[in-house]
């Protein structure tokens, strides 16, 4: 919850879809021993491994997506798209990132499929929908007036991210993410 809504429990439960309380009683402590089926609302909700939640996995989850950018020419490894992060604590983008992607997969490969079109392959619907969802961030960069941190390779100027930097770039995800919410309350994705 601190992660990924900082401690936000209304916008956990809003994107869960459990109860407040339900959450409220979870992150307080009062309920040490959730369902299986809240456990699988979380994991599902949150793209975790069920098996974490359930002590079978002790390995702690990734709390954070990876996007992947197209290939860039600059680096010389075409053919290879980069990965980016993006991390739970930049919320609405990453409940963007997840909702997106269950639903454009979901619609049948086609040239008229939103966004991804025709690709089937998952790397490249993936590349596909990260370059469309940081686009006006990619837009910003190559007019000089935005770092995007959190890429393989570092993007320019991002070799040593300092914690300030960090908070500035979540706070940025935030709110790019905040805005493709408005967006996709319009749009036919809905």
């Amino acid at each position: 919850m601190d992660e990924a809504h900082l401690g936000n429990l209304r916008e956990a439960a809003h994107h869960t879809g459990l109860p407040y309380a339900t959450l409220r009683d979870l992150y307080a402590g009062r309920t040490t021993r959730p369902g299986l089926g809240t456990l699988q609302i979380i994991a599902r909700a949150y793209a975790l491994p069920l098996e974490w939640f359930t002590g079978e996995d002790a390995a702690a989850p990734r709390l954070e997506f990876r996007g992947e950018l197209p290939p860039d020419p600059e680096y010389g490894r075409s053919g290879r798209g980069r990965r980016i992060l993006i991390p739970l604590a930049a919320w609405p983008l990453a409940r963007c990132f997840l909702r997106l992607e269950r639903e454009l997969l979901a619609i049948r490969p086609h040239r008229s499929r939103p966004v991804m079109g025709a690709a089937n392959d998952p790397d490249e619907c993936r590349q596909q929908l990260t370059a469309f969802l940081l686009g006006p961030l990619l837009e910003a960069q190559r007019q000089g007036l935005l770092v995007i941190l959190g890429a393989d390779p570092p993007f320019p100027g991002t070799a040593q991210v300092t914690a300030e930097q960090q908070r500035q770039w979540i706070t940025i995800l935030r709110e790019l993410g905040r805005f493709w919410e408005r967006a996709l309350a319009t749009s036919l994705l809905r």
